[in-house]
């Protein structure tokens, strides 16, 4: 899909999103909207790469940037803490590891790792952070972004405000199904397996099957995800 395209869409979300009333209509249409960012987000950053290598005469400009989707993330009373793993990422040079902040988004870019570029975006964040005291990391294995809260003591329930919805959204679910707790879950995660990407839709059956794996034996299983899909 082309960025016109995807800008398009953006303000195509955006205007439904003025005019939706009903928390569940906000909610796939600021998961929808925040997911055409992200994409417009990536392609520039591929943009961008691609003249930096250009004007640097490197001569690599075909190189792929793999886009990373796996982290872990902390936080203490001051940062937040995301950790992501990447294989020899210690040989990188210190130029190679870069991370662009604002105030509600972090951009990291790994050049040229064993012939290989390296990309995660996460936009949204659920608070604001300070840029200038927001700092990375190189380690064995694994680059460490830190990211200054601006309200220090404040706690994040999760990392991203588009994740805070989701929650929300999973909660009010729950509450007005609360005579029967397990059909609930099972229809919100039905709900997320139709409506997520192919990582979303991973885990969600990753967590399908490991239930499924702790069936009591002689109790009739779930229809499995191939259920899922199907409705």
């Amino acid at each position: 899909m082309s960025l016109e395209q995807l800008k398009s869409d953006v303000a195509e979300f955006a205007a439904f999103l003025e005019q939706a009333k009903g928390a569940r209509v906000k909610g796939v249409l600021t998961t929808a909207k925040a997911e055409a960012e992200r994409e417009i987000v990536n392609l520039e950053m591929k943009a961008r790469i691609a003249e930096e290598r250009k004007a640097a005469g490197t001569g690599d400009a075909k190189r792929y940037l793999h886009e990373l989707t796996d982290y872990g993330w902390d936080q203490s009373v001051k940062f937040v803490k995301l950790f992501i793993t990447l294989n020899g990422v210690q040989g990188c040079t210190e130029e190679d590891v870069t991370v662009t902040y604002t105030p509600n988004s972090l951009q990291l870019h790994v050049r040229d790792l064993e012939g290989k570029d390296f990309g995660l975006t996460v936009n949204n964040l659920l608070h604001s952070i300070d840029v200038e005291k927001s700092y990375r990391k190189i380690k064995s294995n694994m680059v460490a972004i830190y990211l200054k809260k601006v309200k220090e003591d404040e706690h994040w329930d999760v990392l991203t405000a588009i994740q805070k919805r989701l929650k929300q959204k999973q909660d009010s679910e729950l509450s007005k199904d609360s005579d029967n707790p397990e059909s609930a879950l099972v229809n919100i995660m039905k709900k997320m397996y139709n409506e997520g990407d192919s990582k979303t839709k991973q885990m969600i059956a990753k967590a399908w099957t490991e239930s499924q794996d702790k069936a009591k034996l002689g109790k009739e299983p779930g229809g499995g995800l191939d259920t899922l899909g199907d409705l």
